[in-house]
């Protein structure tokens, strides 16, 4: 990717995986996933992106901002100690401290991740509100935005991958499976039935959870579902609207206009 064009680089770094985004021109042009590692430090950081941005001709000098989110907070300590090192960018990092132009309609806001803060603003700004949030993470995560853009909560679940891992981990003749949308609910093999109750099990949580909250709200949201297993999950629900794996890359640099429209 040339360097014509001022980029921005988002960086989600989540308890899993950390995902990187290039934006340039107001498009999505580059996307990569790392593996989160609590123990890397900075100048590892620096050797991974940089390796990345020289296979995917990235000009490191066209970046204007990094925006980052984080929830783990030792691999987000060095990923901005080493964007101010080696990008010489003092990077935007996302908080309930920050005014970012949301309403945080909730008893504690200073407790909310910045990764659900950060999908909320980019749903509400893509599809309006009100609506749900549901994002397939480590955690399953169910945001409620009103129809004014205001954060209203929601709700947190064990995600799908660390219950299947619990599950394995403490059932010593159940051998692992991967996670895929199964023919029929009734398993007929204990692989098939593994998978049905996981695949079954998240769907119907899922639609469940979804229908409670729109219950409470009282009103018919748009419910939207972001994250790794999104496409697989939702795919079988007709409580899903819209299913958009880039809802945080979109957030990121929803957030970073903003801060860059306030100083001006």
């Amino acid at each position: 990717m040339g360097g014509a064009a001022q980029m921005i680089l988002t960086v989600d770094i989540g308890n899993t995986t950390i995902q990187l985004g290039v934006i340039a021109g107001n498009q999505i042009q580059d996307r990569w996933r790392l593996q989160t590692n609590r123990l890397k430090l900075s100048d590892e950081y620096a050797v991974q992106i940089f390796e990345l941005f020289r296979l995917n001709n990235v000009v490191v000098s066209g970046f204007e901002a990094v925006v980052v989110s984080s929830v783990v907070p030792s691999a987000g300590r060095e990923f901005t100690a080493m964007c101010r090192r080696y990008l010489e960018i003092e990077p935007v990092v996302v908080s309930p401290d920050l005014d970012l132009g949301i309403d945080l309609r909730v008893d504690q806001p200073e407790e909310i991740g910045a990764d659900r803060i950060t999908t909320a603003i980019a749903a509400f700004s893509e599809y309006g509100g009100p609506l749900i949030v549901v994002d397939f993470g480590t955690a399953t995560t169910f945001d409620a935005v009103a129809e004014d853009g205001a954060y209203l909560g929601g709700v947190i679940v064990p995600g799908i991958q660390i219950s299947m891992n619990a599950l394995f981990d403490q059932a010593a003749l159940l051998s692992r499976v991967d996670l895929s949308m199964p023919p029929q609910v009734i398993g007929t093999t204990t692989k098939s039935c593994i998978q049905s109750g996981f695949y079954f099990g998240f769907l119907c949580q899922m639609e469940g959870i979804i229908d409670r909250i729109k219950t409470e709200l009282n009103t018919e949201v748009k419910v939207i579902a972001t994250g790794g297993l999104s496409s697989l999950i939702a795919g079988s629900s007709v409580k899903i609207d819209v299913v958009d794996p880039d809802l945080m890359i979109k957030g990121l640099y929803t957030i970073f206009r903003r801060i860059q429209e306030k100083n001006r």
